[in-house]
């Protein structure tokens, strides 16, 4: 679905989460989300088919600093390894890995340019790309910032890899000195383009942000750490319910 089109429905939704077989739930406050950011309309076809053989699923993270999890202040806190986590809950008789291959301050041609060693040598079924905070930063040429994107789909498909994106964070100290919303709105583009889903991280923050449920603009920088771990275990859990949509 159109991002602007998303945005405009999600507006007035109420703050839910979406269970196994699509039930609405009710969600904690703390990770409360619009039903409509979880709209997910794609499928994951060789993740679902692995999951119905009872095979083992490798996913590779592949992105920048948010990816890494630093300010996380520790691996295990980094989203991948939340993701992974939930995953397992979700299927908990299932063998499910979840390997982080963030590396800071990468565009995503830089990322395109590791994909032979870091993503295809790993064998995943499944792929989820953070993607745009480098070249939004840089300035990156809008027509190479998609050309890049459509590079590293390409590459995933030919080997039977599938994707999911994610797009940027949510900073309103980064929004007044960073124009994101032409490299939002490539990332969805081209996202919609090749009926892949982008996890609305951006707006997903935003909300959080605007209900003050999470703000990492407004808190100490002793409380910086471990409210970045309560973010990205949340962005985690709302990323795996997307992942079980799609792969149903």
């Amino acid at each position: 679905m159109n991002r602007r089109r998303l945005l405009a429905r999600a507006a007035g939704a109420a703050a839910v989460a979406v269970g196994p077989g699509g039930v609405a739930r009710a969600l904690p406050r703390g990770c409360a989300m619009p039903s409509d950011l979880l709209d997910v309309a794609t499928q994951l076809p060789h993740l679902a088919a692995r999951l119905r053989g009872r095979q083992p699923v490798t996913i590779v993270a592949i992105g920048g600093a948010s990816t890494r999890g630093a300010a996380a202040g520790s691996p295990d806190n980094a989203y991948p390894h939340r993701l992974q986590v939930a995953l397992a809950s979700a299927f908990p008789r299932l063998p499910i890995i979840v390997i982080n291959k963030g590396v800071p301050r990468q565009t995503a041609a830089d990322m395109v340019a590791r994909f032979p060693a870091d993503v295809f040598g790993e064998k995943p079924v499944l792929v989820v790309w953070e993607v745009g905070i480098a070249d939004a930063v840089r300035g990156t040429e809008l027509d190479d910032f998609a050309a890049a994107l459509q590079a590293g789909i390409d590459a995933l498909k030919k080997q039977a890899i599938d994707t999911m994106l994610v797009d940027m964070q949510f900073s309103q100290k980064a929004n007044a000195v960073i124009d994101f919303e032409l490299y939002l709105d490539t990332v969805h583009r081209i996202g919609d383009v090749n009926d892949i889903y982008v996890f609305p991280r951006y707006d997903l923050m935003r909300f959080w942000s605007e209900q003050h449920m999470f703000d990492l603009d407004e808190v100490s920088e002793d409380a910086r750490t471990h409210l970045a771990a309560s973010v990205y275990d949340c962005i985690a859990r709302r990323l795996a319910d997307a992942i079980r949509l799609a792969a149903r």
